[in-house]
């Protein structure tokens, strides 16, 4: 059962229940002030060794993860000798156990008096150590670990245990003291308020239910008091009202489980146990259950038939019954025995259908919690579903019907699954998988007493109980009489139970699995579901069989916990190819890798992403790249990852090189002038400057408040081009006195490297096209008329910040254009610039050589694409307000030189891995620029020096060496005069700019600078260029 639909009203306070204790869980597993007092021990009772180990494993990780309360003790206690001992011999085993562990390992004193000891315990012992024959995929792991549709208060998928711990916080927040005895296949949710737990003796808690619901299930009988005077076990209609029973509205107090056994009676169980008192003594000696009672046999005893009706005085022991019944009955003669009745949510797990309905269906527990498609699991690309995955990974894409499940799998094949089937733990099966409709495939390693390893996949029908019997025509297997399906396999039943009577005969106990590999477990299951495989029954008879409750007893945990280990490692994977392809920052992923194998696996896959988008989205190729890098680097695979990393940069270039203005193809065939000269403007970037960098601008567009001045009324930044007689190409550095001749194009068109003061002249030739590796540089320089001299001069110390590199390189391609006759406008010899950087891989975008091309202050904006086409918007102010601003803006050089080049590479870098604060930062100052640019037209000095600040602080953050001690040493000299101040360009040195707060605070400032500075800088004198490049002909 499912539980019963509820009002809008019921379900709502239901609701409102569930999330409070949840919240009371979370608070108590974080131990924050807010935390009650919670249970001492917690016991899970399990029905065999093997079971007890897999309920220890999935305590142990909680535990290890921090995700159930500390300071508790978690306790499982298998049934005593791995026998069926009911319900009652198994409370008592554990209790037995508890005290050992509790009381007589851990070295403490022992109490005097076991219900004064009671007195300070507050227990909660779990029922799970049922088989699962109606759901026989938990019939390892139970259904107190069963998969529930909804997450855990911190996000992962749920199950029946969480769901109950969660729930039982406000279950002891009113318990004192005592033994609270529970089931592991139900979840109950209801307002403790309603229960009383204070009462001597023993207290259950029924749950209002239609009586149709009460005929399945335990049902309690009370007087107004609540006390109760008989349990009704699966009564009809007609007992029910025969021994009134029937509640208002047809309902009945069903039990759910749930009973607190107060100090006094939980000492009388512990008694019964085997836990003596003498002379205030505690000892330890044998209990009713270890059979020393009776031969050495161990007694069944059932919670319900021997406990709660000896409470009632409904059974008592016959003259033949075992003394261990005996002694049960003694213990709890006149023991009082009540009941609280409340109204709440009975969800019990109990078969496969219902599992089902649980998870896909409409339930009532739906109604209450907030319930999910898909959990412990990243959205995976192909996978359409219309029903409920758990902790899977489908690389291979998936078509799952309505209402289908799938749990635990991790398969790189397609799967189509029909509606209404169950898939479990499904692992490395090759081939497309079809399921047919209401069909359970569950697959299982095992491991044989013989040692043989394998696996076997359990194939059955979702409404086939595995109880019934063939003997009596009910049992079935995939919906159908299941001899009739044996038939039709031909498969005979003596072989498919072995040394069974027919009577027994049940799919419980059917020898039907195969012990095998993979694919071949995968084809016999395919053969019993009538789909094409190649199987046979021949096939099938050469292997060790197993049936669903064998399957269980010899799973092999290490092979599961090695399959959970792969899955999580694949979910790990998958989330990570995820959050790369969302954008998102990886970082915190990679802290938490999940080893070796699966970064290079990640490194890989994302590699080969990169790859297949290269042409078509190289932006994107080159942050799969990067981002495969982080990985493979992660792994200390450093040569992959340098791979990579190159990789991404190359497509970086690629991208610039592919939205930049063409080559002229229509070039002179000869010089057209004797000389040019070309001078440029330097600029001063007040606000974007780096949005303006490749390949952020490709994907969002850039905007750049910069102003092209004039230092000393000059420009300082000059190019002269000549034609010589001598067959040459000869490069000169006015500033550095160096000069270079070229005589051969293998020296020409030599790659650049750092420190070659004539990178920049040897690139722009080399992007005129005339030169090529093949042909004579003497041949060319002929056929053009004579050699050339590039003679460039450059009145800035290296590292100004000031955007010289860049407008150097305008003003030489400047410079060759007019000396071929080429027609380049000032947007095409922008891009040409940025282009010209990405080939001597110092990187840059276009807000250095715009701020020097286009005169005056501007708003220089792109949009996104790799064409990027800049928007030049002057400001709006007039001549006053220009000169005012001029007359409060100090410009002083710091002495201290920067190079951007490898700061560039370590932006970029960030930013291509996509890390939170670089690309926040990165927007950030698109919107200070313009708001820079609005201050500044409307003479707001004071909120310009305010935006100013805020950019230097988000400098910062894109690179810590943006500021040093001298820097801060500086700017804390000047702060009394400024209103806010920044480094121009990369920052770290070179040019800062300061906004005084008026004309006389700023000479004041130079004159303090002048005399006070002791880092050698200079202040310097500065105008608006109201021109860009200025060109001089001589023909």
């Amino acid at each position: 059962m499912t539980g019963t639909p509820h009002g809008n009203d019921t379900a709502s306070t239901l609701s409102g229940v569930s999330a409070k204790a949840r919240r009371l869980y979370a608070a108590r597993i974080a131990n924050t002030a807010s935390a009650q007092p919670w249970w001492t021990s917690v016991i899970l009772t399990a029905s065999s060794k093997r079971q007890a180990d897999r309920y220890e494993w999935e305590i142990q990780r909680r535990a290890e993860a921090g995700k159930i309360p500390g300071n508790v003790t978690y306790l499982v206690v298998p049934d005593f000798a791995d026998q069926r001992i009911g319900s009652g011999g198994a409370t008592l085993n554990a209790l037995r156990g508890w005290i050992t562990r509790t009381l007589f390992r851990n070295g403490s004193a022992l109490p005097g008096d076991l219900t004064d000891w009671w007195q300070s315990q507050r227990v909660l012992m779990i029922h799970a150590g049922g088989d699962s024959r109606r759901l026989p995929q938990y019939s390892l792991s139970g259904k107190l670990f069963s998969a529930v549709p909804v997450t855990t208060p911190w996000g992962e998928a749920s199950t029946v245990f969480d769901e109950m711990m969660a729930l039982s916080t406000a279950w002891v927040e009113r318990l004192s003291s005592g033994l609270v005895v529970g089931s592991g296949d139900v979840i109950l949710t209801f307002d403790a308020a309603e229960v009383d737990w204070s009462r001597a003796g023993v207290s259950g808690v029924a749950m209002l239910q239609p009586a149709v619901t009460g005929t399945q299930h335990g049902v309690y009988v009370t007087n107004d008091q609540g006390r109760i005077y008989a349990f009704l076990q699966k009564p009809s209609l007609s007992e029910l009202s025969a021994s009134g029973g029937l509640l208002k509205n047809d309902q009945v107090a069903l039990d759910t489980g749930l009973m607190r056994f107060a100090p006094e009676t939980a000492a009388r169980l512990t008694r019964l146990a085997g836990v003596t008192e003498a002379d205030g003594v505690i000892a330890l000696g044998p209990g009713v259950i270890d059979g020393s009672l009776d031969g050495g046999k161990p007694v069944a005893i059932d919670l319900y038939e021997h406990v709660t009706m000896a409470l009632t005085g409904q059974w008592t022991p016959g003259e033949h019954d075992a003394p261990a019944l005996h002694a049960l009955a003694g213990a709890l003669k006149e023991t009082p025995f009540w009941c609280s009745v409340v109204s709440g949510d009975f969800t019990h797990i109990g078969t496969t259908a219902l599992f089902r309905e649980l998870m896909t269906g409409e339930a009532a527990f739906r109604e209450i919690y907030t319930v999910q498609q898909q959990l412990g699991v990243t959205r995976q690309s192909g996978v359409r579903s219309a029903g409920v995955v758990i902790d899977s990974v489908l690389s291979g894409g998936a078509d799952l019907g309505a209402g289908t499940v799938v749990i635990e799998c991790h398969l790189e094949s397609h799967v189509r699954a029909a509606s209404g089937s169950v898939l479990h733990g499904l692992d490395a099966i090759s081939g497309t998988l079809d399921i047919p409709e209401d069909t359970v495939i569950h697959q299982l390693p095992v491991e044989l007493p013989s040692g043989q390893r394998g696996v076997v996949i359990r194939a059955y029908g979702v409404e086939d109980d595995a109880k019934m019997s063939v003997a009596r025509g009910k049992a079935t297997w995939f919906g159908r009489p299941m001899l009739a399906e044996l038939e039709a396999l031909g498969l005979a039943p003596e072989v498919v139970w072995p040394d069974l009577p027919r009577e027994e005969w049940t799919l419980w106990n059917a020898h039907l699995f195969p012990v095998t590999t993979v694919d071949q477990a995968w084809a016999c299951a395919r053969w019993m579901l009538r789909l094409p495989s190649g199987y046979s029954a021949a096939e099938w008879s050469r292997h060790e069989l197993l049936s669903l409750g064998a399957g269980a007893q010899y799973a092999d945990g290490a092979a599961l916990e090695a399959a959970r280990s792969r899955r999580l490692k694949a979910t790990w994977r998958v989330l990570a190819l995820t959050l790369v392809d969302s954008g998102a920052d990886i970082r915190p992923l990679l802290a938490n890798a999940p080893g070796i194998a699966a970064l290079s696996e990640t490194g890989g896959a994302l590699n080969l992403r990169a790859r297949e988008m290269e042409t078509r989205a190289p932006t994107e190729s080159a942050a799969r790249y990067y981002a495969a890098s982080l990985f493979l680097g992660q792994a200390g695979l450093v040569d992959e990852a340098g791979e990579s990393r190159s990789a991404a940069f190359r497509l970086v270039e690629q991208a610039v090189q592919s939205g930049a203005y063409p080559r002229h193809q229509t070039a002179s065939r000869e010089w057209r002038l004797k000389q040019v000269t070309v001078e440029g403007p330097a600029r001063i970037d007040l606000g974007g400057g780096w949005s303006d960098t490749p390949p952020f601008c490709l994907d969002w567009g850039g905007t750049v408040l910069n102003i092209a001045v004039l230092l000393g009324g000059a420009h300082p930044i000059r190019t002269t081009i000549r034609r010589i007689s001598e067959p040459v190409v000869r490069c000169v550095s006015d500033e550095e006195g160096l000069e270079a001749e070229y005589r051969n194009n293998e020296e020409l068109l030599h790659p650049p490297c750092p420190g070659d003061p004539f990178s920049i002249p040897r690139t722009a030739l080399c992007m005129t096209g005339l030169f090529s590796r093949e042909g004579s540089l003497t041949s060319v320089v002929e056929r053009l008329g004579g050699g050339i001299e590039i003679r460039s001069g450059v009145a800035l110390p290296m590292g100004s910040g000031l955007g010289t590199s860049s407008i150097l390189a305008a003003t030489i391609l400047r410079g060759l254009s007019e000396m071929l006759g080429v027609e380049l406008n000032d947007q095409a010899l922008s891009e040409q610039v940025m282009s010209l950087e990405q080939r001597m891989t110092t990187g840059g975008g276009w807000q250095d050589q715009a701020g020097g091309i286009f005169p005056g202050a501007k708003l220089a904006v792109t949009g996104p694409g790799l064409q990027q086409r800049i928007r030049v918007q002057p400001l709006l102010w007039s001549l006053e307000r220009q000169q005012d601003f001029e007359q409060r803006v100090v410009l002083y050089y710091t002495g201290i030189q920067r190079v951007a080049r490898d700061l560039l590479r370590q932006v970029v870098g960030r930013y291509l891995a996509r890390e939170t604060a670089c690309v926040q930062v990165l927007h950030s100052i698109k919107t200070l620029a313009m708001e820079m640019a609005y201050a500044i037209q409307e003479g707001e000095w004071e909120h310009l020096g305010a935006l100013l600040n805020r950019h230097w602080e988000l400098n910062k953050t894109l690179d810590p060496n943006t500021a040093n001690a001298p820097i801060n040493s500086l700017l804390e000299t000047a702060r009394p005069f400024i209103h806010g101040a920044k480094l121009a360009g990369a920052g770290g040195g070179g040019f800062l700019m300061m906004v005084a707060r008026d004309p006389g605070a700023a000479e004041e400032l130079k004159t303090l600078l002048r005399t006070q500075d002791p880092q050698g800088g200079s202040v310097h004198d500065w105008s608006i260029a109201r021109e860009g490049m200025r060109v001089s002909k001589m023909d």
